[in-house]
């Protein structure tokens, strides 16, 4: 963890990448526990991340973790058959009430609930400069106080249908497609499909792309025009906790969709982030396998925005808490500075990373993006 970032553009910050040698390294000890089995199975690809994370071989169970629930209003019909507003949400979390408090309450998780305001523009940008900037400053801000006071691991998800919709937005000016093939099916209580509330959703963002077509792909122009308030100060969370060396765990079209954002700040960020679950919604499929995240831990629960983050950070402390109750042969002394060596693996790595830049015409991605996925 560096210091706090203090004030100016984010543009003049920089994340250091973490040192993916430590996972090669990671699993390479696994496979010599003294154990009869096979190993940890799908849970392995938890303690890889968490080495690179924690610069070491042997990682443990994080110690002091913070989630970050972000709500903020989208303009209307984009949250089209949403049964509790976000606002409801947020207010019900600050009370200790629903299941996501009772669930975070029981694993020890302080929850911090943060409101952005409210992303309008009917006929362009769903944020003028002077409100970018607000939502900009407020996601920098909550990473470092949330860091200053003490967090190792911040677990990041947003609240509410019209943050999922402007994923949509995000991911198909991202993946050059029609936000048809994003958006997915909607379901009513009782598992009853609801094509009206789906209609209503993509109408309402068909309409607002007629007014956000040929921009370039800039972070904060992608913000502005199809993220809003909420993925913005989410993007500016993530990227704050990259350039402090701060991991991320995040749930959730509308996370994933601000990762890229924190992503195109600095190129870094993805890999200080994790999505123990994945849903199967079309955005998180994409946009995790552009950002080259490492497997999840094959969970595949679809609940709702942020309803399985904690248990995915749950599966996570266990996982590392069994990686390091495994009997191991003792350690052989080596020659090498092991640190130094790592270091020089990583500034390769890194360099070699620098290249897959965005684009900067109206639209594109990365020219190779799916095709040489960065390596987790």
């Amino acid at each position: 963890m560096t210091e706090t970032t203090g004030a100016g553009p984010l543009d003049d910050l920089k994340a250091k990448f973490p040192n993916g040698v430590w996972t090669t390294r990671a699993n390479a000890r696994l496979q010599d526990a003294l154990i009869e089995g096979s190993g940890l199975g799908g849970l392995q690809p938890a303690v890889g991340w968490a080495a690179r994370m924690q610069s070491t071989d042997s990682p443990e169970p994080f110690a002091s973790p913070q989630m970050l629930l972000f709500a903020g209003e989208y303009p209307d019909g984009w949250a089209s058959g949403e049964r509790e507003s976000v606002t409801e949400q947020a207010d019900a979390l600050e009370r200790g009430e629903g299941r996501l408090a009772e669930q975070a309450a029981r694993a020890g998780l302080p929850v911090t609930v943060v409101r952005t305001a409210a992303s309008g523009g009917s006929e362009g940008p769903l944020l003028d400069d002077d409100q970018l900037q607000a939502a900009l400053t407020l996601g920098r801000e909550t990473a470092d106080r949330a860091i200053d006071g003490g967090a190792d691991i911040l677990l990041i998800a947003g609240l509410g249908a019209g943050a999922s919709t402007a994923s949509v937005g995000v991911c198909s000016f991202i993946a050059k497609e029609d936000i048809t093939s994003y958006m997915p099916q909607l379901r009513a209580p009782g598992g009853i499909v609801d094509d009206r509330s789906w209609m209503g959703r993509v109408a309402a963002l068909r309409d607002h792309l007629a007014f956000n077509r040929g921009f370039k792909r800039k972070a904060d122009a992608l913000a502005s025009r199809l993220g809003g308030a909420e993925i913005a100060t989410m993007a500016a969370t993530i990227f704050t906790a990259a350039v402090r060396s701060t991991p991320v765990l995040l749930d959730g079209p509308a996370a994933l969709a601000a990762m890229m954002i924190a992503r195109d700040f600095g190129l870094a960020a993805p890999k200080w982030c994790y999505a123990p679950n994945r849903a199967p919604h079309p955005v998180i499929t994409k946009l995790a396998k552009q950002g080259g995240l490492a497997d999840d831990l094959g969970l595949g629960l679809d609940l709702g925005e942020t309803s399985a983050l904690i248990l995915g950070w749950d599966m996570v402390q266990q996982s590392l808490r069994l990686a390091s109750a495994l009997p191991f042969p003792p350690k052989e002394e080596e020659d090498e500075d092991e640190d130094e060596k790592a270091e020089a693996e990583t500034a390769t790595e890194a360099s070699t990373e620098s290249d897959d830049q965005p684009d900067d015409e109206a639209g594109e991605s990365p020219e190779t993006a799916e095709d040489r996925t960065e390596s987790a």
